[in-house]
């Protein structure tokens, strides 16, 4: 079976090149002759010890395969570079009309896509196609907010908020230790929220009981930054870090669930301002560039992939302050413009 194993051996060359059907015909086709020979060469030779040797180079063909054809097989992209750009609401404090929009959240299930529309202290909710649903009054201003299956969390000035999605009323209320920004829920319904002046993450249940508070390990940030957005992905805390300086100072940083600094995935000078980002099916990093009026697409590890400046738009499809940003299964970016002309764009 020497010759067999070194035959093994040569199979990542080979597979490199796209042989992968011919090689197999061949190794097979050379086990059949080696256990000919075996027979030839002792009569007594049990089948039971054949098919044992068959099976066992057969395996390690197709360990040799799984490796080879991973490495080789094209990593899944999502092209940003060309999408249409409906807008779907405009500024105003009417029915579907939004005033100073901050984080945006999609319903996994249902595709609909609420808004926290902060100057109109409400939640402004429409389907997947940019049709206005409803509405739901938040009597403080809506910072953050994201979902469950049964309900909609809002972080609004020192409160957070539970609401039943099923009868649109608001059930539980609570003050917070401090201001919360950006929030986030996992699995169990746990929500964490970014303490924006104690550059800490509050850890909520789903009745809003406060569980504990994560104090974020890191020193690649200075003293004049605060946390704003958090995003909990493959167990782990992705963290923005923003400021008001000049120029203005963006991290984010991915930090394990105790808040020990794992990787400073963006660091400073790669974006102007940010308040909110999201993430990708596979992994990248969409961010809302305020400051420079553009949207950026991180690879996970940090790399550049695709920006969108408001230079490449037209009309009232332009970047004004763009603030909250999510992706739905479609991989549309919707974007919430700010400041000027308020209005919500699908990308």
């Amino acid at each position: 079976l020497q010759s067999l194993y070194a035959a093994r051996d040569s199979l990542e060359r080979d597979l490199r090149q796209n042989k992968l059907k011919k090689l197999l015909e061949k190794i097979l086709r050379a086990i059949e002759d080696e256990i000919r020979e075996e027979v030839a060469r002792d009569v007594n030779v049990s089948w039971m010890e054949l098919d044992w040797k068959k099976e066992q180079l057969e395996q390690s063909v197709i360990d040799v395969c799984r490796v080879v054809t991973l490495k080789e097989r094209p990593q899944p992209r999502i092209d940003y570079s060309a999408k249409k750009c409906p807008v779907w609401s405009h500024d105003g404090t009417c029915s579907g009309e939004i005033t100073n929009p901050m984080q945006i959240a999609i319903d996994d299930r249902t595709q609909n896509i609420f808004v926290a529309d902060n100057g109109a202290h409400r939640i402004q909710v429409f389907d997947g196609e940019g049709n206005h649903l409803y509405q739901i009054p938040t009597p403080p201003r809506p910072i953050g907010i994201t979902l469950s299956d049964e309900y909609i969390f809002v972080s609004a000035d020192v409160k957070l908020i539970k609401i039943e999605k099923s009868n649109k009323q608001s059930i539980i209320s609570v003050e917070t230790d401090d201001l919360v920004w950006g929030i986030d829920t996992n699995s169990n319904t746990d929500i964490y929220g970014c303490e924006s002046n104690n550059r800490s993450i509050a850890v909520f249940d789903k009745d809003l009981n406060f569980q504990k508070r994560i104090k974020l390990r890191t020193t690649q940030v200075g003293p004049d930054t605060f946390t704003n957005s958090i995003k909990l992905y493959e167990d782990k805390m992705y963290v923005m870090f923003s400021g008001y300086s000049a120029p203005p100072p963006f991290h984010l940083h991915i930090l394990d669930l105790e808040g020990e600094l794992v990787k400073c995935l963006i660091e400073e000078n790669e974006i102007g301002s940010s308040e909110f980002f999201s993430i990708d099916r596979l992994g990248n990093f969409i961010v809302a560039d305020w400051e420079g009026d553009q949207i950026k697409i991180f690879s996970k590890e940090g790399t550049v992939l695709h920006t969108i400046t408001s230079d490449m738009l037209q009309g009232n499809q332009k970047f004004y302050r763009p603030f909250g940003v999510a992706i739905d299964k479609q991989n549309r970016i919707i974007v919430a413009n700010m400041n000027i002309k308020c209005n919500l764009l699908a990308f």
